[in-house]
Formats: structure tokens, sequence, C-alpha cells
């Protein structure tokens, strides 16, 4: 169980189809935006509902939190062309940007899940993923994993305010994320 909850693999796909439905090319929603997106969306669930949206298990990689479950959905979403990727030009750059073919289904949303994604959409929707990616390697949840090592739900808790290493020495402990 992560984040709370077991990981939904419906809600995850269906909340990537909202996120891809949602968000037009303008916003330029490629991966690592989408994978902040979701991570948004699953640990302000948890700070708020004291569960994640979606269960996904959110990894450290190069640029930012990135759901462990992300690429075989992304390959089985794509297969059945419940979404799709289109180039287009984004400031001068080429970029992937992720469409959805469908509507989503959010009959398995709660009122307060959907405000939280809606929240995400708006605050962080139209920023760029390199912005995205820097406010992630900020969060407290990166500096304590190891590269591809899981980012627990508990610490979107942390403050923003650094802690001493004293209190990532422990937490480490407390979590076996020592070797």
């Amino acid at each position: 169980m992560t984040g709370g909850t077991e990981f939904n693999q419906q809600k995850f796909e269906e909340l990537i189809v909202y996120l891809a439905r949602r968000l037009g090319p303008e916003a330029a929603l490629g991966r690592v935006k989408l994978a902040k997106l979701l991570m948004h969306s699953d640990f302000t669930a948890f700070r708020r509902l004291g569960r994640g949206i979606t269960g996904a298990t959110y990894e450290k990689w190069e640029f930012g939190h990135f759901p462990r479950e992300f690429v075989m959905v992304e390959k089985d979403l794509l297969a059945a062309k419940t979404i799709s990727e289109e180039d287009i030009d984004y400031y001068g750059k080429r970029l992937r940007h992720i469409t959805a073919g469908r509507d989503p289904d959010l009959s398995n949303f709660s009122e307060d899940e959907i405000a939280i994604i809606e929240g995400a959409v708006r605050i962080y929707g139209h920023e760029s993923a390199k912005y995205l990616s820097e406010l992630a390697h900020r969060e407290p949840g990166w500096d304590l994993a190891e590269d591809r090592e899981e980012i627990p739900y508990e610490t979107s808790l942390i403050g923003a305010e650094r802690p001493p290493e004293s209190v990532f020495e422990e937490f480490r402990q407390l979590h076996g994320l020592v070797a």
C-alpha cells in the first residue's frame, strides 16, 4: 500500500486521460509535466485526505518524481488509442504533447479528489516541465531518496523549510532507506 491506498490502475489511467483532455497543446503536456501533475495530485490528496488518489509509487528520477507504474500504463493507453502523442512546436522546440482520445470516466473519483486534481491543473497546468522539475527537486522527499528509490507519500507532510540533516537520517533509518 502506497500513500494510504492500494494502487488503483483504473483511477491512474483515468487521471492521465483527464489531464490529457483538460490540457490543450498550448500547455505542452509531455511525460515530465504529466508525471509532476500526477504526483502533485496524489501527494496533495495525501496531505488533505490522508490517502493518495491513485496509490501510485513515485520514485526519484532525474527530472523529479516519476510514477513506477507509468510506463506500462502509458503503453496500454497508447495501444488502445485512449491517449496519443503529437509533435507540437513549443516556443521553437519540438515537444511530444499527450492528448486524450476520449473523455475521462470520473465516476470513481470523489468530489474532493476532483477538486484537488483541478487545483493542480489550475496552478501547474500551464507551467513548463522544466519549472515543475525544478520545483520537484525542492521537495524534501527528493532529498531523502536515492536515484530510482521510492519517495514515500509521508514526505509531503514535511514543511518547505529544510529540516536538519539529523531528521533526514532518522527518517531514512525508520523507513529502511539506508543501505
